[in-house]
């Protein structure tokens, strides 16, 4: 079973500084972004009802090093991605990227929420739905935890571009550990 994390270090609108990233100690920001999931979610069941919704990323997973954001994890069955993007869109959600090969993802920014929360949009089936995976083996594992937040911690002060590099490369070996 492959835990391939998708490239995500490019769904910024913004360009890559090098100021340093304020990387959130564990539990920091933890009661506003299960808030911020929950009302996602709530959101999200009533737009799109065939849907799985799961919170995936660093605030899904108790003890990680966060940078305040939720991320929820969209997959919709096979077939039914257009669909699910044009209804997210007209919701109001921002899309900030789409890849289109045959695994398809679309990260898409929520608005109005008291965090930043960022949507992403996956097929059920997809590779993608590794986001699940890697957040259930990031809770299983407190010593690959350590190692993320490590990488994080190690890169954070280089800016984006390194913070994003730091998870790519993370991400890429991380199985073979």
């Amino acid at each position: 079973m492959s835990l391939a994390f998708p490239a995500v270090h490019d769904m910024r609108l913004e360009a890559d500084t090098r100021e340093p990233i304020a990387l959130l100690a564990p539990g920091h920001c933890q009661p506003a972004a299960d808030a911020a999931y929950e009302d996602a979610e709530l959101l999200l069941t009533s737009i799109l009802p065939d849907a799985r919704i799961e919170h995936v990323g660093a605030t899904a997973v108790a003890g990680a090093h966060s940078r305040g954001g939720v991320d929820v994890c969209v997959a919709v069955p096979r077939g039914a991605f257009d669909e699910a993007l044009g209804v997210l869109v007209e919701a109001g959600c921002l899309q900030r990227s789409q890849a289109d090969a045959a695994d398809r993802h679309a990260a898409l920014a929520m608005p109005c929420a008291a965090l930043a929360v960022t949507l992403h949009l996956i097929e059920t089936g997809s590779g993608h739905e590794s986001l699940m995976r890697v957040r259930d083996a990031l809770r299983a594992d407190a010593a690959l935890l350590g190692r993320l937040n490590a990488a994080k911690a190690g890169a954070a002060a280089q800016g984006d571009a390194a913070y994003a590099a730091a998870k790519t490369r993370f991400f890429e070996t991380w199985p073979r550990r």
